[in-house]
């Protein structure tokens, strides 16, 4: 009992770990002059990651994420 126990604890220490360490970047808006294309950026490692949502008059959206700048490996 006393094993399974420290089992369970183990496994829970670990989970708040890694929901602690793991985080979902979160995307950052950029104002543009464009009513057209929103832009959106994050990090994701060590990588800046451009969004850009283009909408179409149609009403039509196009999303495209492009990587920027890398930093050091």
């Amino acid at each position: 009992m006393k094993c399974l126990l420290s089992v369970l604890a183990g496994m829970l220490i670990l989970a708040f770990f890694l929901f602690w360490k793991v985080q979902p970047p979160v995307w950052i808006h950029v104002e543009t002059n464009s009513r057209q294309v929103q832009q959106s950026v994050r990090m994701a490692g060590t990588t800046l990651q451009v969004k850009q949502i283009i909408k179409r008059d149609a009403g039509e959206e196009t999303v495209v994420i492009s990587n920027g700048i890398s930093g050091p490996k």
